[in-house]
């Protein structure tokens, strides 16, 4: 294993108690309600062709149940069911590894510097638009506020 899975597996403690330390084959994960007091939580792997390992596993989870006033005048009571914070934990750390899965261990800087020229060329062509469809006696302050946005994305 790379010392950057290794590194993946280490900071994601809910996944890793609960089991899941093939962080890297990760492909996608579907929550469900099973009943008012239940979650299901199914991860699915993108195995190898030919692998014994399975495709998918379930984790159940337990809702907690809360009494709630409904009406201070009655006295009337009801139940409500809340989702574990363990639940809402290993979901949060899979959503980051979906995205370090599909677009895999990139340079920050590299991709800094692809956002800066893509935002440039973006507020160019926005400066070109404006420069065509507007009066004469609001441009200065167009222009003004577009080198301003220039001056912030290149402070990045």
């Amino acid at each position: 294993m790379s010392a950057i899975l290794a590194e993946k597996v280490t900071q994601y403690a809910a996944l890793a108690e609960m089991g899941i330390f093939r962080v890297n084959e990760i492909s996608n994960y579907s929550l469900r309600q099973d009943g008012p007091d239940k979650d299901v939580l199914r991860v699915i792997y993108k195995r190898a062709k030919g692998s014994l390992l399975p495709f998918s596993r379930k984790y159940k989870f337990g809702r907690s149940v809360k009494t709630v006033v409904v009406d201070g005048g009655t006295s009337r009571m009801e139940r409500t069911y809340e989702i574990s914070p363990f639940l809402l934990k290993a979901v949060a750390e899979l959503e980051d590894l979906l995205v370090f899965n599909q677009y895999g261990p990139t340079e920050p800087s590299t991709s800094n510097k692809d956002l800066k020229a893509s935002l440039m060329a973006e507020i160019n062509v926005l400066k070109q638009l404006i420069n065509q469809s507007i009066r004469a006696e609001s441009m200065g302050a167009v222009n003004a506020k577009l080198d301003s946005v220039r001056r912030h994305i290149d402070a990045l």
